[in-house]
């Protein structure tokens, strides 16, 4: 399915079907490890889908609190993109159409003339629970998709830890490396 063709019913059951793989999307061993480094060039997601990916996980991981590092000061998005290594090829398109979607529709879901990437923190909230609660249910797979994503990338990053009184697993880190598939 790509993103000029026309919408059918088949094609709109294949996106559903990806975007509800990536809202059960659990960390897989060795994740962190195996992620390139921050300044890594990403594999499998566009700068624009990396672009609009980061604002989203930005706004889902805030908590406010000093001693938590910004989604964007993590590892976290190269180690989303190293997740979704692991999926079939489809699902990665279906994720980037899903975020083109989430980027332009505020002014479907608040009346705002505005991308998400544009709107303020406040608008940026607002939309995501609209996306949350939605009466389709298309929206709330994408919205778990994006919510699983966010939190399987910034809290698999050992700098949130701390402030979250977690030591690490007890177990010593495998050393293998996920290959590229």
């Amino acid at each position: 399915m790509f993103p000029d063709s026309p919408l059918n019913r088949r094609g709109f059951l294949r996106m559903t079907g990806g975007l509800l793989a990536l809202s059960r999307l659990r960390a897989l061993p060795a994740l962190a490890e195996s992620a390139p480094t921050t300044g890594a060039a990403l594999r499998v997601l566009s700068q624009r889908d990396a672009r609009i990916l980061s604002a989203i996980a930005e706004r889902m991981t805030f908590t406010g609190e000093p001693d938590m590092p910004r989604f964007g000061e993590t590892a976290a998005l190269p180690t989303i993109d190293g997740a979704l290594l692991q999926l079939p090829p489809d699902v990665a398109q279906q994720l980037s159409i899903a975020l083109l979607l989430f980027e332009y529709a505020p002014p479907l879901f608040l009346g705002r003339a505005s991308t998400f990437t544009g709107l303020a923190p406040q608008w940026q909230d607002l939309y995501l629970d609209a996306w949350a609660g939605s009466r389709f249910a298309t929206c709330r797979l994408a919205f778990q998709a994006f919510k699983n994503l966010s939190m399987l990338g910034y809290y698999s990053q050992d700098s949130t830890w701390p402030a979250i009184h977690y030591s690490g697993p007890w177990a010593p880190r495998p050393r293998r490396v996920i290959a590229d598939g």
